[in-house]
């Protein structure tokens, strides 16, 4: 009789440490990972998906400094940036001083599409955006880009730029000052339904008011 019962009890402390150790893995330990590693996955998948034009760089292919790195505002939060800089800095590093000026370019990776161009200076230029969006919009935009840069001499600024400076993420961002101008032009080539991860039927209500507000 009382082996029977110390065996129960045993039983019952052993069962009792597997739910703890369970419950353990689940809140700390590699159930939770697996957990947070998939809705990592699904928040990039969310974020690839969502329609636009997101994200703008500049940089100079010699040396591989960027002085322009600008997430357009419904875009801000994109878990996706890290991939939109590297696939930049990989253009920069591979093809950056073969690309001619003004030449049109495009590129598929796993966040979106990367375009890309070059001015007379040598200096790459690219916008990310979803595979829906048009072409020549987004070309349209780095050819304005362009002759804002055009207007600066690069090449001086950047050579005479303290090394201290490109550890400052706002200089790296904008270098020379151009966000404004940036918006302005992409504010022009906002569409109904930009930023979403869905696609809007073809009676969607107008959205004009809001891209004037944006």
């Amino acid at each position: 009789m009382w082996k029977k019962l110390h065996h129960q009890t045993r039983s019952q402390v052993r069962a009792s440490f597997d739910e703890l150790e369970n419950w353990i893995l689940e809140t700390f330990g590699e159930r939770r990972f697996e957990h947070d590693e998939s809705e990592e996955e699904i928040a990039l998948e969310v974020a690839k998906r969502r329609r636009g034009m997101r994200f703008f760089t500049a940089g100079r292919p010699r040396d591989r400094k960027r002085f322009a790195s600008i997430l357009f505002p419904i875009f801000h939060g994109d878990p996706n940036e890290a991939l939109y800089e590297e696939a930049f800095q990989d253009v920069l590093r591979v093809a950056g001083v073969s690309v001619k000026p003004q030449s049109r370019h495009k590129l598929s990776f796993r966040g979106g599409i990367l375009y890309f161009t070059a001015d007379s200076q040598g200096n790459l230029y690219a916008v990310v955006a979803s595979d829906d969006f048009p072409m020549a919009s987004v070309y349209e935009f780095l050819d304005e880009m362009l002759e804002v840069y055009e207007s600066i001499d690069v090449a001086s600024a950047l050579d005479q730029a303290e090394e201290s400076l490109w550890a400052e993420k706002q200089f790296v961002e904008d270098a020379f000052g151009v966000r404004e101008l940036a918006l302005t032009s992409w504010k022009k080539r906002v569409r109904p339904g930009d930023g979403s991860s869905f696609y809007f039927e073809e009676d969607t209500p107008d959205f004009s008011e809001f891209q004037t507000r944006l």
